[in-house]
């Protein structure tokens, strides 16, 4: 069994079926086709953004999602997470209501965040691999790079059922989702480091 991991962001849809992914080595498949979903008590996404003085950081938790590899291009994953905004959490009470406010998050009229990639390369077990995506916060929509790991993959452990743990990360600027509150006193750039876990289903 894969250590339940403390950090977190990724995804799949479909019914499992068909033979293993081959690595790319040629040595023992790491996929088999099927829909993953992602293990939300396991995963989250940690961010930390720079200040003059100090500066903030926090976790992304509890997120719905899935990962999906379909048998007919077993290379290829659909990738689909999200993460409820109210479950955001710095350790302070007082910065938590200050970033889920308008003028931050604002979610009550935003309440999720939300990662999608279609047609994402599977990273092999002993290498990184880039994935082009796109990052949904605060009504905005933008392009983005996530570097992804393979961490761990287990065999099945019950009959249908197979875990994959990834870890990753990406750098955003906050304004291109309109959150520039606080420059330059606090930074623009935003980075996350994501470690997920994804079960067969």
């Amino acid at each position: 069994m894969i250590p339940r991991p403390a950090r977190a962001i990724l995804l799949l849809s479909l019914i499992a079926c068909g033979p293993a992914v081959a690595s790319p080595d040629g040595g023992p498949a790491l996929y088999a086709p099927g829909r993953y979903l992602v293990d939300g008590a396991a995963t989250k996404v940690h961010f930390h953004v720079k200040a003059l003085v100090g500066g903030y950081e926090g976790d992304f938790t509890q997120p719905e999602g899935m990962v999906m590899i379909d048998p007919a291009r077993p290379e290829r994953a659909d990738v689909d997470i999200s993460f409820p905004v109210e479950k955001m959490t710095t350790g302070d009470a007082s910065t938590d209501a200050m970033l889920k406010g308008d003028s931050f998050f604002d979610m009550a009229h935003f309440p999720i965040v939300r990662f999608t990639a279609q047609d994402a390369p599977l990273v092999g077990s002993d290498s990184a691999t880039i994935i082009p995506g796109e990052l949904t916060m605060h009504g905005q929509t933008r392009a983005v790079a996530l570097s992804v790991r393979l961490t761990g993959v287990t065999p099945d452990e019950a009959p249908g059922i197979a875990t994959l743990h990834f870890t990753g990360s990406m750098t955003v600027e906050r304004s291109n989702y309109g959150m520039g509150f606080g420059r330059p006193f606090v930074s623009d750039k935003v980075d996350l480091a994501i470690d997920a876990i994804f079960r067969r289903t």
